[in-house]
């Protein structure tokens, strides 16, 4: 069943949405004046299969009218389920499709029986950080991401337990 127009979905990765999603990524590293690496930081965009879907985690894109309009994904770190790859084009923005891929990922992470839910976001992204501190993460650390730009990032992590920490 196909969307109203104008209705962005969220579907499982195919490798016909494979050019959507570096476009989507390398737009927003365009707009921040970050290092597009295709042959190396970016490789995992030219082998979602064996990276994110195939090592037990999902690779999931937004579209709308037939383009990718966000990415999301995850990787199964044990008991930890750490989002990846949470990029919305900039045209796209307080629409709430941010919040709407990142509830994904959770609902990922507790069927999948993961505890605990991580995110790290580069420190320049602060509407991101603000969704994660609203969606009930917290802030744990930062760190220096070994990218072309040497980035910072903030560290926020989710009990998904339902208990107390």
């Amino acid at each position: 069943m196909s969307s109203p127009a104008g209705t962005p979905q969220l579907l499982p990765y195919e490798d016909r949405w494979q050019p959507g999603i570096a476009a989507v990524i390398k737009a927003v590293y365009d707009e921040y004046r970050l290092t597009w690496d295709p042959d190396d930081y970016h490789r995992d965009l030219y082998t979602v299969q064996k990276t994110y879907i195939d090592a037990g985690g999902f690779f999931s894109v937004l579209v709308l009218d037939g383009r990718v309009i966000g990415t999301v994904c995850a990787l199964d770190r044990g008991a930890e389920a750490e989002i990846e790859r949470l990029y919305l084009h900039k045209d796209h923005r307080g629409l709430g499709y941010g919040r709407l891929m990142t509830e994904h990922f959770l609902d990922w992470a507790r069927a999948t029986g993961h505890p605990k839910a991580i995110a790290w976001s580069d420190k320049r992204f602060n509407d991101a950080h603000e969704m994660y501190k609203k969606m009930g993460f917290t802030l744990i650390g930062d760190r220096v991401l070994d990218d072309p730009d040497n980035s910072p990032e903030w560290g926020f992590e989710l009990d998904l337990s339902g208990g107390t920490p």
